[in-house]
């Protein structure tokens, strides 16, 4: 069976007994599962580019690294460095899964790689000397770049209700031990945490916006914490939170004034939250590296970016005393 139809019988439907008796073998064909179904590469995650197919007829071979040149016809110019640090953290514990695309023939070198970039920069980034490729035979320029952009255009995004349920499944035959399911995926507690919590307690409704991307998963978790166990309030406090734009600290208001008012309403809640309150908005200048991290931090802590800088400013100045309490 291809991987390809592997990975649609494992992500269609329910889980069923095959992935039950598939997780019955071990832990690793668990992780393998884990790899296929819910590690995708994030925009979603990481691990896809580490798992694309190959072709089925080519021959694999390791090829030194210093033989390869990255081809002008690949047409990834940009973001080549994404995430690059998670691709290669996943290749230094799994292993190169997939092979990478080589213009030409074996033992023709230098070789220019057309396919898979983005694996053969993390390679070199982990200082591995050899690489794992297959090679395309002779392409002219016109069929290198089709076969580039077909790579790269042609992935399917796994969607957050596929990885809610498969990190939820994995969560569930790991003896609900969240600990373990992040050191078996690399996912951050505070992601699984919200995979599950959403999983677990949104509606229908929810997920459907959720899967749509009119909401974000951190603004779905406050509205179930705003509800407190009420599921239509809590589709409506989303769909609010949503029409009036609210900032993220209307939103922290929010969820502070329900949990503190159960017996509230809808209109209420929304109404204190869009009470005028001191609020400053301050723009900054970040250096290239200081907002990659901050879009990494936002990204594994499942928070929004402007979240992210808010808290860790907070802290950083409460450390040097320079806010004190009350």
């Amino acid at each position: 069976m291809r991987a390809g139809d592997r990975i649609r019988q494992l992500t269609d439907g329910s889980f069923s007994e095959t992935r039950t008796a598939e997780f019955e073998k071990g832990e690793l064909c668990a992780t393998r599962w884990w790899y296929t179904h819910a590690g995708r590469r994030a925009k979603n995650e990481i691990l896809e580019e580490n798992m694309s197919a190959a072709p089925n007829t080519e021959l694999i071979y390791d090829i030194p690294i210093r033989e390869i040149t990255l081809s002008d016809e690949n047409v990834r110019q940009t973001d080549r460095e994404k995430e690059l640090d998670e691709l290669a953290d996943s290749i230094a514990k799994y292993g190169q899964l997939q092979p990478v695309l080589l213009r030409g023939s074996h033992g023709n070198p230098p070789y220019e790689l057309i396919v898979g970039q983005r694996r053969f920069l993390a390679c070199k980034r982990l200082n591995k000397p050899n690489i794992r490729c297959v090679f395309a035979g002779r392409l002219t320029n016109v069929q290198a770049s089709i076969r580039s952009l077909a790579e790269n255009m042609l992935r399917v995004e796994l969607n957050h209700a596929d990885a809610a349920r498969a990190i939820t499944h994995l969560y569930k035959y790991f003896g609900r031990d969240e600990s373990r399911v992040q050191k078996e995926t690399g996912i951050s507690l505070r992601r699984i945490r919200q995979y599950i919590d959403i999983e677990e307690r949104a509606t229908p409704v929810m997920k459907r916006d959720l899967n749509a991307k009119k909401v974000t998963p951190a603004d779905v978790q406050r509205a179930l914490r705003a509800a407190g166990g009420d599921s239509n309030k809590a589709e409506r406090l989303l769909d609010r939170m949503r029409k009036y734009q609210l900032t993220t600290y209307q939103k922290k208001t929010l969820v502070e004034f329900a949990e503190g008012n159960p017996g509230a309403s809808v209109g209420d809640i929304v109404a204190e939250a869009q009470k005028p309150r001191h609020e400053r908005t301050i723009m900054v200048n970040l250096p290239d590296d200081v907002h990659k991290g901050l879009e990494r931090a936002a990204k594994k802590l499942a928070m929004g970016p402007e979240e992210v800088a808010a808290q860790a400013l907070s802290e950083w100045l409460s450390a040097k005393g320079f806010i004190h309490a009350g």
